[in-house]
C-alpha cells in the first residue's frame, strides 16, 4: 500500500487523502475533478475566452436574423439533387 497524507484542496479548502508520491510530482492539489477544472480555468482563462467566442457567435446570429442574411444564407446553393449514389 502506498503512503498517503492529508491535504487541503487549493480551491474549496476541503481536506482529502492523497498519495505522497503524487504530491512529490506536484499532483493532488485539488480534492477532485471539479475543483481541478476550476483551478485550471482560473490559471489559463480558457473558460472566459470560450464564452466570449460563443457570445460573439450569438451576436452574429442576431445580426443575421435582423438583416435577413443568416450565417448559412447560401445553404440552399449546396444541394444533392444532382447526386446519384448508384453512379459507378
Amino acid at each position: 500500500m502506498s503512503a498517503t497524507c492529508e491535504c487541503k484542496c487549493k480551491v474549496c479548502g476541503v481536506m482529502f487523502t492523497a498519495r505522497v508520491a503524487d504530491r512529490k510530482r506536484g499532483w493532488a492539489k485539488c480534492c477532485g475533478k471539479r475543483c481541478a477544472a476550476i483551478k485550471r480555468e482560473r490559471s489559463t482563462g480558457t473558460y472566459r475566452s470560450n464564452m466570449a467566442r460563443i457570445a460573439a457567435g450569438r451576436a452574429r446570429e442576431a445580426y443575421g436574423a435582423d438583416t435577413g442574411e443568416g450565417y448559412f444564407a447560401d445553404a440552399h446553393l449546396f444541394s444533392n439533387e444532382e447526386h446519384d449514389c448508384n453512379k459507378g
